[in-house]
């Protein structure tokens, strides 16, 4: 067996599963919010897609994908973003089985090992998918804490110059899964100034980019700050139908980026078997070609939201995020004690901040929160904040 799958941990729930293991809950109905799944019906027209053409499973797909899905890619960015060039669907951008799949292979690609000390530099706390990737590509993490006292924002500042050499990709999560932290363009430039100086890339997993309040401004995106048709950009986008259209089971998702990078990815990808299926491939564009249903989706998350935030008492100063599906919650007292006493007295499961963060620098950033998943059904959100309320005022009493 390959001896780097030894450098992994465990996946938090697993962790989560052994924490609440042997607690015999008081309520009989459960709910679940530790985990981001969509509980949103996909849209009814991408199921008939992938129905009517079932047959065309038969086929193996293209590793590129159709060009008319790879034009509904661009055209979307094009009305998504404000872009600084139109990218060209037949170089600049290439199906990924979702934006956790893509990334992790596209980390794979990357990290050059004939170089010391091949560095990814990542946000603490983060999506494990980061780490687990990098270790087995035979690179090394490094942490950025992201921490309350500035709002969750990813302190870039603390890095040394010694690991900018050392880095050959960063990892930016914009809206960011848990924290909920979205990117500005000044931050954006910012990062790509570095990477120009430092010469790296810049990863940008922006799967959360089309859920934000329906009256807010929709979150920036990395290809707003760059002209990714330029041969020397930096930046590599990922993005995704799992969350902004319900479709998480479809895996789809596309990556965009200079003709180089999208050339070598094929490549690489050509080998590592990871295509849509012809019916996918047709769904996902009608999907990216249609923004109707993203707008309906947002509106709903906008009753979910303001549904949990109205149980929670404004003195625990719970906020909604610019961007996401998540509440991230901080505690009176440490996530391990606090999520387990949610679920002994109320049968609902929530994830541990501890468990998306790892020990840097004397601290686990994620440590004293915790990641509750607004997916469910408003009365579901309902009933399951009301019980986080009941247990956040229990331990400020005690």
């Amino acid at each position: 067996m390959n001896h780097k799958l030894k450098t992994l941990t465990e996946y938090p729930f697993f962790h989560l599963n052994e924490l609440l293991k042997g607690i015999k809950p008081k309520k009989d109905l459960s709910f679940n919010l530790s985990i981001g799944e969509p509980k949103n019906k996909p849209p009814e027209e991408a199921l008939d897609i992938l129905n009517e053409h079932r047959d065309l499973l038969s086929q193996y797909p293209s590793t590129k994908g159709t060009l008319e899905l790879r034009k509904s890619y661009a055209s979307w960015l094009m009305r998504r973003f404000d872009l600084i060039a139109p990218v060209n669907p037949d170089k600049n951008t290439l199906p990924v089985s979702g934006t956790r799949e893509g990334i992790f292979s596209f980390i794979q690609a990357t990290l050059d090992l004939s170089k010391e000390h091949p560095t990814v530099v990542m946000p603490n706390p983060f999506y494990k998918i980061y780490e687990g990737a990098t270790h087995l590509a035979g690179g090394k993490p490094y942490y950025v804490n992201s921490s309350a006292e500035d709002n969750f924002k990813p302190d870039f500042g603390s890095v040394s110059e010694q690991t900018w050499l050392n880095c050959q990709l960063l990892i930016l999560c914009s809206p960011s899964n848990p924290t909920g932290y979205t990117m500005s363009r000044e931050e954006y430039l910012e990062i790509l100034e570095l990477a120009e100086k430092f010469d790296f890339l810049v990863c940008s997993d922006e799967c959360y980019i089309d859920l934000y309040p329906s009256a807010g401004e929709a979150p920036v995106g990395l290809i707003e700050c760059c002209d990714l048709t330029d041969p020397s950009s930096r930046g590599v986008v990922f993005h995704s139908l799992s969350k902004r259209s319900n479709l998480a089971g479809l895996r789809s998702g596309f990556v965009t980026a200079n003709e180089k990078i999208i050339k070598t990815l094929l490549l690489y990808r050509t080998y590592h078997g990871a295509t849509l299926s012809v019916p996918a491939q047709k769904a996902s564009t009608w999907a990216w070609s249609n923004d109707l249903h993203v707008k309906d989706n947002r509106k709903n998350y906008d009753e979910k939201y303001a549904i949990a935030l109205d149980q929670i008492d404004s003195k625990f100063n719970v906020e909604r995020p610019k961007g996401g599906f998540y509440l991230w919650i901080k505690l009176p007292v440490d996530d391990l004690t606090f999520t387990k006493q949610l679920y002994e007295e109320h049968n609902i499961s929530v994830l541990p901040g501890s468990f998306l963060g790892v020990e840097n620098k004397g601290q686990n950033p994620g440590s004293g929160f915790i990641r509750v998943a607004i997916v469910h059904d408003v009365e579901t959100v309902k009933q399951a904040a009301s019980s986080i309320n009941k247990t956040l005022n229990y331990f400020s009493k005690n």
